[in-house]
């Protein structure tokens, strides 16, 4: 396979035929489409639903070569595309939150609604610094490196203490990843810099922050939601950084709430 050449993305579809509008959910830095299932089964309820695996994450391949941010983006848009239901409602976390970002910046007519959880649209030096600290660790030493920091800054401690069956999950998942590929993504999560264009997203878009959240810090959501055109905040109080499994009611309320404003941005186009 060619560097940067589109590898084979591994996608999971559940609730085939149903009426709603079409969901694709992205997931976060070293886990993989599993990170939805509990949402995803409720949402297919009403939607068709479609779930993947970043590349060199999963079941998904890893392509020869180095990649950026903007293939990610340019992956999510063939799965859209693919799929062949769009636009979609993006739902995006953490990493899958910036693939969003970028997707509705550059493919903006595949994107009817836009929900960013607990991401970031660019780094400071200092927090590039910290990647840069990670990306060494992995290439030195493999993912048993990073797997415990990971844990402590996805799922906050009191979460962790009643929920650890959440936390092993996500520890076995990190530590499953594979090592060149999760640095390579970690490059790519690094140098984001989305906010200087995302005055031209226009579709309706929930932004959602973590209040106990390390990286994507609430201030770094509000940037995004101060920077997107009609964007609507919310901040989790008792969430970090996985907050659609330490706050699962609070954020399918928030899906629902975006959902509703983008169905009824739709109508009204229809209608036009």
């Amino acid at each position: 396979m060619a560097p940067n050449e589109r590898p084979g993305l591994h996608t999971v579809e559940l609730g085939h035929g149903r009426p709603g509008m079409p969901l694709v959910l992205s997931h976060a830095l070293g886990l993989d489409h599993r990170m939805w299932l509990p949402l995803a089964e409720r949402l297919s309820a009403a939607h068709p639903v479609l779930l993947y695996d970043h590349r060199g994450h999963g079941h998904s391949g890893r392509p020869d070569g180095t990649w950026t941010m903007h293939d990610l983006v340019d992956d999510a848009a063939q799965i859209v595309e693919s799929w062949g239901h769009g636009p979609v409602a993006f739902i995006g976390l953490s990493m899958g939150g910036m693939v969003g970002q970028g997707l509705a910046v550059r493919w903006p007519e595949l994107v009817q609604g836009l929900v960013l959880a607990n991401t970031v649209a660019a780094y400071g030096a200092e927090a590039q610094a910290g990647w840069q600290q990670r990306i060494t660790k992995v290439k030195q030493s493999g993912m048993a490196a990073v797997a415990e920091l990971v844990v402590e800054r996805y799922l906050h401690v009191a979460f962790r203490s009643a929920h650890p069956e959440v936390a092993d999950a996500v520890r076995r998942t990190v530590l499953d990843c594979d090592p060149l590929a999760y640095a390579i993504n970690c490059s790519a999560v690094a140098q984001v810099n989305w906010l200087p264009e995302l005055d031209r997203i226009a579709c309706p878009t929930q932004v959602i922050a973590g209040a106990l959240d390390m990286g994507a810090t609430p201030e770094a959501a509000r940037a995004i939601a101060t920077a997107i055109p009609g964007a609507v905040l919310d901040v989790l109080a008792d969430a970090s950084h996985l907050s659609v499994a330490e706050a699962p009611a609070d954020f399918e309320r928030l899906v629902a709430a975006l959902l509703s404003a983008a169905g009824s941005r739709t109508a009204f186009s229809a209608v036009r």
